[in-house]
């Protein structure tokens, strides 16, 4: 499997021909035309950031059949005008291709104001890899593979790395700080340096990592 990370949280995710995209937000679509990635098996959207959710961008890849179906939680449901949406809910599994998608519902870390965010899924890609959308707390999962948001409203390097060891991941893709001003090499140094159970992988858009 070839995890391609782009700008924020936006990941493309390959395996034996099927390709699926993970929040394409404005910081990707900023820097690049959506049409560039090619034909996408399916678009999954984990909550109605636009960080995470570029609305005009989403409804663009539909009217064009540049992807077959897009994926969102109820709340983002509400914003998206497409008839090739999906409407996923906690525990469904959603099959393309060459993978098996579990969506998981976590919460969104809380905002600045210490305020709920909207209603969040994460994505289980053939149970090895995990994008957690915009959430830091999860129990009851084991995944070898997470896309870990390093910072955000309300998350310190302590609330991630909290999180990585919580779900036993072995390595962790560093996602979520282009918006945020944060220098991911210091992320890296400091799980290096503090001895953490888990690798921080570092990549800079465009680039990608093979997992198995």
């Amino acid at each position: 499997m070839k995890v391609t990370k782009y700008e924020q949280s936006c990941l493309l995710i390959e395996h034996d021909g099927t390709r699926i995209l993970i929040d394409p937000g404005f910081p990707f679509t900023d820097k690049h035309k959506i049409t560039e990635l090619g034909k996408l098996d399916a678009v999954f959207l984990t909550h109605e950031h636009p960080d995470h959710f570029d609305q005009k961008a989403c409804e663009k890849l539909m009217a064009t059949d540049q992807a077959h179906k897009i994926h969102v939680n109820e709340s983002t449901d509400k914003l998206l005008d497409t008839p090739h949406k999906i409407v996923v809910k906690d525990k469904d599994t959603i099959k393309v291709g060459k993978f098996e998608v579990k969506v998981i519902e976590l919460p969104h870390c809380l905002m600045p104001d210490g305020s709920e965010g909207p209603q969040n899924v994460g994505y289980l890609v053939n149970d090895i890899f995990f994008h957690p959308g915009d959430g830091i707390d999860l129990s009851g999962l084991s995944v070898k593979y997470l896309a870990l948001p390093i910072t955000g409203p309300d998350v310190s390097p302590k609330d991630a790395f909290a999180f990585a060891k919580q779900v036993s991941a072995e390595k962790a893709l560093a996602i979520h700080y282009d918006t945020w001003g944060a220098f991911p090499d210091y992320y890296q140094d400091r799980a290096n340096a503090t001895g953490q159970p888990f690798e921080l992988v570092i990549l800079e858009p465009g680039q990608s990592i093979e997992i198995e």
